[in-house]
């Protein structure tokens, strides 16, 4: 999406200009190695606790058999520690998958081959017992990296590995937000073979700084080629502002992060973070939910009254009639499958499935559940390219074509700023996944009531837990007790969203992120909050909500 953006800049602003670079002093240098030496450590922190962790568990299991219970408390609780992990699970000497956390969806791996085979040798020397991976794409479909810690039976023979598959995003992104808020830097991460391991612009993941067209300018490949061959330094090259309106000098610090397996993390401190958009960009006038909704109605329109063939070409024309200012419409198969984007049509036929915004949130997996509910609304953060690319919250309008695929167009709304910190997200992931953990161990009425318990020590300042049923009754309600025992699945809000089926609908899917807006009894208004799912089974989803204003 983010190409899209920038192409539809090109092509309103003409070209992308140039300037020269300037030298860097030697004081500018030092208080963004500054910086960066303050930034490292956290990182590192992180890590160990995850290596800790996950090395602890491992321990714990040896002897444990496959099938037990304690296995999958063992399992559930490493996953509600570790709020960065996608999934834990164990795999045997020879390579199989023997037990994963307990959703459905997930439980056909067992007994299938896993992507990445270890031996107990490759455990010799390792940091804190565990090895690390460089990034992999998962048998789920998550992109990321695998921590692994080695099991052994109680004679002291490799049996099995714990491992768990880390979102590398999560890492990076609390201390980058704080040190981008406190001191005007962010954060990229590459290997040196010039996999990028973490950037703020997600679609930038896993590309090749040394390969990739976009870096192909000669003083960025030149520091590309640089930052790859030194462990640490400093340079300076021009590179994209954030509109991609022009060139500007960027300067970065770097220093090289030694991981298990002579793993190299290269952590480059840049200043690149330029706000000023191109006084040529335009700002179209803010539309309204209405505009939106009969602009896709009207691409609806065209794709059922002709071949889903003549559709897509038309969707997918840059200078067609449906592209209007801001508005353009994307399509997407029911798995996930890229089928248009006008301005990013390399993107077609790519699948994005498990695509993230900056928060986790999953837009095309909520376009998708909205889609299968008849259409409407869905919201996710994107940058605002008419907003210095500040990251938003976007609000698109969907809907389903036929069974097989979906159209849809988004907008943004006028927000201001979604106020959370990375650690209330980690708390909110952590606290909905303990009910999960805790459903492994005490009775559904003890957890109900502890969720319905003020004083409980489930409770967590400014989170609001919940449970409901498949048929959308409520169990639980931290926010209002009150609520307890009625039946929500009618509610919708001012935008015709239903909340409870959203919710339903994550639980179903395995659970995670998504956000919504909801009455607040107290404030006497629409609130967005930020929501958190997990199963405990087919019969229970547990819930957290955070509000974001």
């Amino acid at each position: 999406m983010i190409v899209c953006l920038i192409l539809a800049l090109i092509l309103t602003t003409g070209c992308i200009t140039t300037r020269q670079m300037g030298p860097l002093s030697d004081e500018k240098i030092a208080e963004m190695q500054s910086s960066l030496d303050t930034f490292v450590p956290s990182l590192e922190k992180q890590l160990n606790e995850i290596f800790i962790l996950t090395n602890s568990t491992a321990g714990n299991l040896t002897g444990t058999n496959t099938d037990t219970p304690t296995l999958n408390q063992a399992l559930l609780q490493l996953r509600r520690d570790i709020p960065a992990a996608y999934d834990v699970y164990v795999v045997s000497a020879d390579n199989t998958f023997l037990a994963v956390i307990s959703k459905q969806d997930k439980q056909d791996l067992i007994g299938k081959q896993a992507g990445i085979s270890t031996s107990d040798a490759d455990f010799t020397n390792t940091t804190n017992g565990c090895i690390i991976t460089k990034p992999i794409t998962f048998i789920t479909g998550e992109r990321g990296i695998l921590i692994v810690a080695p099991i052994y039976d109680e004679n002291g023979t490799y049996t099995a590995s714990l491992r768990v598959s880390l979102n590398p995003a999560y890492l990076f992104a609390g201390p980058v937000s704080q040190l981008k808020k406190q001191e005007g830097y962010t954060i990229w991460a590459m290997q040196p073979d010039g996999v990028l391991i973490y950037d703020e612009d997600i679609q930038e993941l896993d590309k090749n700084a040394l390969t990739d067209p976009l870096y192909s300018e000669t003083t960025v490949k030149n520091a590309m080629y640089q930052i790859a061959a030194e462990k640490q330094g400093n340079i300076s090259y021009m590179f994209q502002n954030v509109g991609w309106t022009e060139y500007v000098q960027a300067n970065a610090v770097w220093y090289t992060l030694m991981l298990p397996n002579d793993i190299e993390w290269r952590i480059v401190l840049c200043d690149n973070i330029n706000t000023n958009i191109n006084a040529n960009t335009c700002e179209d006038a803010r539309l309204t939910t209405k505009e939106l909704q009969t602009f896709v109605e009207k691409a609806y329109l065209y794709a059922r009254t002709h071949t889903k063939e003549e559709a897509l070409r038309a969707f997918n024309d840059p200078q067609g009639e449906f592209i209007d200012g801001e508005l353009y419409i994307f399509a997407y198969d029911m798995n996930g499958t890229t089928l248009a984007l006008p301005y990013q049509q390399s993107m077609i036929g790519i699948n994005r499935w498990s695509g993230e915004d900056i928060i986790g949130v999953k837009p095309v997996q909520r376009f998708i559940d909205r889609a299968k509910f008849g259409g409407g609304f869905v919201y996710y953060q994107y940058p605002n390219p008419n907003n210095a690319f500040i990251t938003e919250l976007k609000f698109s309008y969907i809907i389903s074509v036929d069974d097989d695929w979906l159209i849809g167009a988004g907008i943004y709304p006028g927000t201001t700023s979604l106020n959370y910190s990375w650690e209330e997200r980690d708390q909110l992931v952590t606290q909905v996944r303990n009910f999960q953990y805790l459903s492994t161990l005490l009775p559904q009425e003890d957890i109900l009531q502890m969720i319905n318990d003020p004083e409980s020590g489930v409770q967590v300042e400014g989170l609001y837990p919940f449970a409901l049923n498949p048929h959308g009754d409520i169990l639980a309600n931290a926010h209002d007790p009150s609520e307890t025992g009625k039946n929500r699945l009618g509610y919708t809000n001012s935008y015709g969203m239903s909340p409870i089926r959203e919710i339903i609908s994550l639980g179903e899917s395995g659970g995670g992120l998504m956000y919504t807006l909801v009455w607040d009894s107290v404030a006497e208004k629409e609130v967005y909050v930020l929501i958190s799912v997990e199963p405990a089974d087919e019969d229970i989803y547990y819930g957290s909500m955070m509000r974001l204003e």
